[in-house]
Formats: structure tokens, C-alpha cells, sequence
């Protein structure tokens, strides 16, 4: 099939690990010009090599945290520079913030507000001008299940997710006049950097003896019965901003191998 984004300039945020990798090298076999960003140097510029390496696609990296506004204007007034313009923005990276209420701290759910609720609202800012201009634009964020159904031990990754939810679904109907579409995606565990991060206090909270069985118990919470794998999540974002998406926006999917048993 023939997504209809060759040439098209993709930003992935978060990209040098996990689902943000598997999703940029898909826009790179897709025929994507795509920019990337992470917080450290030396593991952008070591994606960027593979990547290209690998695909023969065009691919440009830069250090970006996406905490600070600074960052964030520099690294797209770079992209812009290298390619012209934006077509595509994927908000991918971001922090898990896992606590229940007695255990976090404002200062954690302010670094996860800023790296994720702002981040993504600041990327969205600056990218938008552009996408009205050439009135096409597509963007995807990448969110959570915790946002949809409130989790005790997700208090502070619940409160972030919610809100990202409702920033889409109104830039989805505020941006469609300009044929800008606006989803996001929720995914569960996946197999990934960040669940391994978070996995000593996921162990704690479901009295499992050991990493293994956390992860054990955590994939009986959802249909499939096991965690997703990262390019499962990329084969959403890259069909999502491609033609054949033509006529999706304001759409939360849930890529959670069933684990929600919500209706939306």
C-alpha cells in the first residue's frame, strides 16, 4: 500500500529508543525526509548513522529536550533550515510518571507537565503555522492508557494523559478547516526502555517477587496477553499520518492488546 508521504517532513520526538526509533525508520522506508531529537548527543547522532545506514533515507538529528522552550524553537528552527518546512509532527517523548498520590512529588509531576502536556502543546505551536500555510499537516500524540481510566499507582501519568487527550480532540476539530488532523494514540505496556525503568516500582505495587512475574502479571491485564512490541505502535503512527488517513481526526486509539474495557 502506498501511504502518499514520500517526501513529506516528519518530526519524531523521543526517537533514539523504542517506539519513537521504530517509528521514524518506518517514515524513512516510507520515503520521509525525518528529524529527530533526544536529550543526548551522542545517542542521536548514533541513531541518525543507523537509521540512514539502514534505510538509505534522509534523516537529521539535534539534542532536544522537550522540557525547555528553548530547545524546542531551536531544534525546529534546525529542521526548518535542513528541509523547509514540517508536514508531519509525531509528539513521542516523553516520562511515565508512576506513584500513587502519597508518593509523588510536584516536582516530578512538574517535569512530567512540562516534558509531555507543554512539550507537545509548544512542538504543536510551532509547527502549526506551517501546516496552515500548505493547508496539510498531520499530528500524532503519543499518550497513554492512564489518561482514560484512572489508575492509583498512574496518579501523576493519569492527570498528564487526560489532559493531553482533551488538547487533541480540540486542536482536532480547531485545526480540520486546514486539513490538519489531529489524533493520538494509547498505547499499554509495550516492550520497551521505559517500562524497565518503571518496572522496580510496577514489581512493588503488584507484590510480584520479581521483574519477571511483574511483567508476568501485567500482561494478563490486557485480551492478548503479552506486552507490544514497538513497532506495532510505529505501523499506528505512520498509517495515522499518511493519505489513507485521510478522513481520521480527533481519534484516541488504544493500542493495548485489549487491556482497556472501556467503549472509546
Amino acid at each position: 500500500m502506498d501511504l502518499g508521504i514520500n517526501g513529506r517532513v516528519a518530526i519524531v520526538t523521543g526517537a533514539t529508543k523504542g517506539i519513537g526509533r521504530k517509528t521514524a525508520e518506518l517514515f524513512l522506508q516510507e520515503g520521509a525526509r525525518v528529524a529527530i531529537c533526544a536529550r543526548h548527543a551522542d545517542e542521536v547522532q548514533a541513531t541518525v548513522q543507523e537509521l540512514t545506514l539502514k534505510t538509505k533515507g534522509e534523516c537529521f538529528g539535534a539534542v532536544c529536550d522537550t522540557s525547555i522552550a528553548k530547545d524546542i524553537d531551536g531544534f525546529v528552527d534546525q529542521v526548518v533550515h535542513r528541509f523547509g518546512k514540517v508536514d508531519i509532527l509525531n509528539n513521542n517523548a516523553g516520562t511515565m510518571y508512576s506513584a500513587r498520590f502519597e508518593n509523588i512529588t510536584e516536582e516530578g509531576l512538574k517535569l512530567q507537565l512540562e516534558t509531555k502536556l507543554f512539550g507537545f502543546m509548544r512542538l504543536i505551536r510551532r509547527v502549526h503555522p506551517m501546516m496552515k500555510q500548505q493547508q496539510w499537516g498531520r499530528i500524532v500524540n503519543m499518550i497513554g492508557g492512564a489518561g482514560k481510566e484512572p489508575d492509583p499507582f498512574m496518579f501523576g501519568s493519569g492527570i498528564t494523559n487526560s489532559a493531553l487527550l482533551n488538547v487533541t480532540k480540540s486542536l482536532s476539530t480547531e485545526f480540520a478547516p486546514d486539513n490538519i488532523l489531529v489524533n493520538a494514540i494509547c498505547p499499554g505496556w509495550v516492550d520497551t526502555n521505559l517500562w524497565r525503568s518503571n518496572a522496580n516500582g510496577l514489581q512493588k505495587e503488584m507484590g510480584a517477587v520479581s521483574e519477571e512475574e511483574a511483567r508476568r502479571q501485567a500482561s494478563k491485564k490486557n485480551a492478548l496477553g503479552r506486552f507490544g512490541k514497538p513497532e506495532e505502535l510505529a505501523n499506528a503512527v505512520v498509517f495515522l499520518c499518511s493519505e489513507r488517513a485521510s478522513f481520521i481526526t480527533g481519534v484516541s486509539l488504544n493500542l493495548d492488546g485489549g487491556r482497556l474495557k472501556g467503549l472509546w
